[in-house]
């Protein structure tokens, strides 16, 4: 398993990964880079890591686009030396800059080379691996049309969670804020003073904010002087506790975020992070809006006064707010992990499709 970027990428690959050992008894490790989250994520999770020295190339000076690549070719040797002596037969790269060294050292090994797309816009590394990948698994069918590609197939996005907690529905109702991994400065800054604007409206609630990377102690301390009951955190591993009860989420709209929101069944609030490569959340939230009735603002158009009106407005339409909750579940794609393995172990029973030369079952 390889990715890397932001958490998403490990999380997801970390899912596959225990898939694959569930569907096929097969034992398998991740590959991803020494200066990502995957150092920390992975072996928290008992899995095994080899980090290699992947940089990424997006949002980068030119200087920073040649060390990439000097980077990627020093990783490409890395990657080759790991995968003989793991005598690996497949590579399943699950986006981010961290993949595309060990899929690409895989098809010139030989290897079957598995690549996932969870944005609705793909991104760069998949733009680039999908011209040795023998498949292509993505979150939608808006994904797979950016793909000139036959072998592509839907899966959805991993995401391991439980069966999803009904809603809060009466006071005191329950809010989360999600920035992502990295956080967003944006809902940071901002939504505090959007709920100081619903409390406003007599509104009886509680708020779980998540900052990512970022410090919470900045965002706690706005919503103190605001006099708005909030329990902000930075990192969370265990998102189950975070979503449970939910009634509405407001975030950034990431893959990852996006499929936990959808299994969960959660009415949404979406705003993307300025600055993302690609417009990944654009994309993502005008598909999630279109197809799944997520509401979808960007900051041009956030307004406090006008969301806090149609938050407020929402919860006393309690048949409204659920039927938004069903409407996402219905965009979720439960099985998703095990979805990808499945399919990627169909390239077992024929030739590979890029490779000249079938690699050997080991």
């Amino acid at each position: 398993m390889t990715g890397g970027g932001t958490a998403g990428h490990i999380l997801a690959a970390l899912e596959v990964l225990l898939a694959y050992r569930k569907e096929f008894a097969c034992e398998g490790f991740f590959i991803g880079s020494d200066m990502g989250f995957e150092a920390r994520l992975a072996p928290g999770s008992g899995e095994r890591v080899e980090l290699i020295p992947a940089r990424p190339w997006a949002r980068q000076s030119w200087r920073g686009q040649l060390r990439a690549i000097t980077a990627t070719l020093r990783a490409m040797a890395a990657a080759r030396r790991i995968l003989r002596r793991e005598k690996t037969e497949l590579v399943i790269g699950m986006g981010g800059y961290a993949s595309v060294a060990p899929c690409l050292a895989a098809r010139t090994l030989g290897l079957r080379v598995v690549i996932h797309e969870a944005n609705a816009v793909p991104g760069l590394a998949n733009r680039v691996l999908v011209h040795v990948a023998d498949l292509v698994c993505v979150d939608s069918e808006q994904t797979a049309r950016g793909f000139r590609s036959t072998r592509v197939v839907v899966t959805g996005t991993p995401s391991l969670l439980p069966a999803p907690v009904p809603p809060t529905s009466q006071p005191p109702y329950r809010f989360i804020v999600l920035g992502g991994s990295e956080g967003s400065p944006w809902l940071n800054n901002h939504v505090p003073e959007l709920f100081a604007a619903v409390r406003r409206r007599s509104v009886d609630f509680t708020v779980h904010h998540l900052t990512g990377m970022e410090s919470p102690e900045p965002t706690q301390a706005l919503y103190d002087a605001l006099g708005v009951p909030a329990q902000v955190e930075g990192w969370v591993s265990d998102m189950n506790r975070v979503y449970a009860g939910t009634t509405l989420a407001i975030a950034s709209p990431g893959a990852r975020t996006l499929a936990e929101l959808s299994n969960a069944g959660i009415a949404s609030l979406l705003t993307p992070l300025p600055g993302i490569a690609h417009g990944h959340h654009d994309a993502n939230g005008l598909l999630i809006s279109e197809r799944a009735g997520a509401r979808f603002v960007g900051e041009a158009e956030w307004n406090n006064e006008e969301l806090a009106g149609w938050i407020a407005s929402l919860l006393s339409q309690p048949d409204t707010l659920r039927a938004m909750g069903e409407k996402m579940r219905l965009h979720a794609h439960p099985g998703a992990a095990e979805a990808i393995v499945r399919e990627a172990e169909k390239l077992f029973d024929a030739p590979s499709l890029v490779s000249v030369q079938p690699a050997p079952r080991l």
